[in-house]
């Protein structure tokens, strides 16, 4: 059995054709981050799991695979459902436990937007400072890079929900 603190985490923050992740050891050191797509014709699930899951679990090793669930469970298409499905298989086949984590109401105080969210992160770890994108306007869409401070919102979250579990 794996040491505590040497337990590594790979959080996903999943989209339809993409999927942005964050690598942590020990819930406090930050080890990988980045944001994988697959945007050719076809399967984007095959795609993503194969080309693009696999070889993170291959290097990175993680004991637990961390996913936020859909808000919505009625309006889980298909697609969504097997991707769930794969990136489960492929944590199996490493070894690595899957953590689903279910969404929680917040109180209206503790309400942040994703940019908050995202500077709050920045500040936490100074090497993402770059990644952090500009403030949006309401008629754009969301920067590429948001997923990645997503994916880290995931790892606070089953940190904070870990501490209180055994």
């Amino acid at each position: 059995m794996r040491s505590k603190s040497l337990t590594r985490v790979l959080a996903l923050d999943l989209h339809p054709r993409r999927f942005g992740y964050v690598v942590f050891e020990s819930l406090d050191r930050l080890l990988d981050w980045g944001v994988c797509s697959y945007r050719r014709k076809g399967n984007a699930a095959d795609g993503l799991i194969r080309r693009r899951l696999k070889p993170l679990l291959e290097l990175w090793r993680p004991s637990v695979v961390v996913l936020r669930e859909p808000l919505r469970i009625r309006t889980l298409n298909p697609q969504r459902n097997r991707l769930l499905k794969q990136i489960m298989k492929a944590a199996k086949d490493q070894r690595a436990r899957v953590q689903i984590l279910k969404k929680r109401p917040t109180e209206r105080a503790q309400r942040l937007t994703n940019y908050e969210r995202a500077q709050v992160v920045a500040q936490r770890f100074p090497v993402l400072t770059r990644k952090l994108p500009p403030k949006r306007k309401p008629w754009e869409s969301e920067h590429y890079s948001m997923s990645i401070f997503k994916a880290i919102a995931i790892v606070a979250e089953y940190r904070a929900k870990s501490r209180f579990e055994p």
